[in-house]
């Protein structure tokens, strides 16, 4: 990512598996090492169908989908996801929540804006024993959750109609057995 997105940009252009025949992606970047959430954060909210898929995981768990509070910084743009989005394929990038269970979003929000003004690609971006790893456990699980059932289905998900990559996506699967 830091280099460029070189190799994610090499996949996207050399696959395993061709990119008509990938259902989609889930791209797990910063969970933030709050603790457990009420929530899980969405860049680029309101991209692709995968966010429908999210919602059905976390529904059973109380929990919700909250939109990037800074889309206008661009980071659905500037992750490795981006380079199999920009050939078409579905993705989701999903972050750790800041809707902590019994903290509420202020700790969540001042623990994200900590880290990111004092510790993020900088020297103190070293692992704590302070933080509280809960969190990452629970988005891993909620993850793989939407992983596997995106593997065992069969209803391929989208771009959301008026996405700039919904043309690409139609294109690729025309013809296709689903």
């Amino acid at each position: 990512e830091e280099s460029g997105l070189l190799g994610s940009a090499y996949y996207a252009a050399n696959p395993i598996v061709p990119l008509a025949q990938t259902v989609g992606g889930i791209n797990i970047d910063a969970i933030q090492p709050i603790g457990e959430t009420k929530d899980v954060i969405v860049v680029g909210f309101g991209s692709s169908e995968l966010e429908d898929r999210l919602s059905d995981v976390l529904a059973p768990r109380g929990m919700r989908i909250e939109p990037d509070t800074n889309p206008s910084a661009g980071y659905f743009y500037r992750s490795d996801h981006i380079s199999l989005a920009k050939r078409g394929v579905p993705m989701l990038y999903a972050d750790g929540g800041v809707d902590h269970v019994t903290k509420g979003s202020a700790y969540g929000e001042a623990f994200g804006k900590e880290y990111t003004e004092l510790r993020y690609h900088k020297p103190a971006d070293e692992y704590d024993n302070s933080w509280d790893l809960s969190g990452i456990d629970q988005v891993t699980e909620i993850l793989f959750e939407l992983g596997y059932k995106l593997a065992d289905s069969s209803d391929w998900p989208n771009w959301y109609d008026g996405n700039e990559f919904r043309a690409l996506r139609d294109e690729q699967r025309a013809g296709m057995d689903d």
